[in-house]
């Protein structure tokens, strides 16, 4: 899901700077190491030793002497991990330039997950079949893996082959249902994270399309944050409700769809909620939607888990 282009700084951490330099010499967000720990997928010790023993990145410090990672350093990581996993020793690319890393990359892209199988068994109406074959790769790449690299394609494919004729209704509902299915486990907060700001998931009222923020609710968990899904389809004053009874810093909308009414949806949402509750707002059908002017839009699944970063280090600070 597209769930969520920022249009303010809200959720972003404070700046901090090095010692020496002013703090206007840092404009980009930064991140604890447990932040980028989820952000990136590697351990705190793989990030302490790539960067002690190999230099991959240079973090800034905070005046107390903390490490403080930069939006740079996160997709620099990022990329350090792709090319390790692509069979390349990190010392042998730890100081390679971005651009060096990316197009050594493009010749051993991550190879996507086998969904040839997952739509014919589809085509037949085979559920258990396709239960089987969606359950092989969440086990094998894990719950928010699994939504970027498995669920959201098939959902794309499964969408496209419905539109042209060649699938049916049916076999597009099996797929939500087995998709929602099997990750209505990986929707279950982890311990650690309660004491994140807790983010509510859901989508207006009159959208049904709820395997969206489901599939947001579950990437953010696995980025560190609190997240409830309360089911889709909610009048505004009932999302302002639970915003409210759960203390929610930030209310995250999905929109597969635009009937005419999300935009004063949304508005309406916008003037109930909490003035210090976000209102984050994506989906395949929210570039379309005019925002409120302090609502940020989500561009994609990597885009939430900076966020949720952001938030948890704003809310968390002294």
């Amino acid at each position: 899901m597209n769930l969520l282009d920022e249009t303010s700084t809200l959720g972003q951490p404070p700046r901090v700077k090095t010692k020496g330099e002013p703090i206007a010499a840092h404009r980009e967000p930064t991140y604890s190491l447990g932040a980028v720990a989820r952000l990136t997928g590697l351990s705190q010790h793989v990030l302490r030793a790539w960067e002690r023993r190999y230099g991959a990145v240079a973090p800034v410090r905070s005046p107390g002497g903390t490490r403080r990672y930069r939006e740079s350093d996160v997709e620099r990581l990022r990329l350090l991990r792709a090319a390790v996993a692509a069979g390349h020793a990190i010392s042998e690319v730890a100081h390679e330039s971005d651009d060096a890393l990316a197009r050594r990359l493009l010749g051993a892209p991550l190879p996507p997950p086998a969904l040839g199988p997952v739509v014919a068994a589809l085509e037949r109406l085979d559920g258990p079949e396709v239960a089987r074959l969606l359950g092989q790769q969440l086990a094998a790449l894990g719950a928010s893996e699994f939504v970027r690299r498995a669920a959201a394609p098939l959902l794309t494919e499964v969408g496209a082959r419905w539109s042209a004729g060649s699938l049916c209704i049916a076999a597009e509902h099996l797929a939500s249902a087995t998709l929602r299915n099997l990750l209505g486990v990986a929707l279950q907060p982890r311990a650690d994270a309660r004491r994140a700001p807790p983010i509510l998931f859901t989508t207006l009222p009159g959208d049904q399309h709820e395997l969206g923020p489901v599939m947001a609710a579950v990437a953010a968990i696995d980025a560190g944050a609190h997240a409830l899904f309360a089911g889709g389809d909610l009048p505004v004053a009932e999302i302002a409700d639970a915003s409210a009874l759960l203390g929610a810093a930030a209310v995250a909308i999905g929109i597969a769809y635009d009937d005419g009414r999300a935009r004063a949806s949304l508005a309406d949402l916008r003037r109930s909620l909490s003035p210090a509750t976000e209102l984050w707002v994506g989906g395949r059908a929210a570039e379309r939607v005019s925002l409120p002017p302090d609502a940020t839009r989500i561009r994609d699944f990597e885009d939430l888990a900076r966020k949720v970063a952001c938030l948890t280090e704003r809310k968390s600070a002294p």
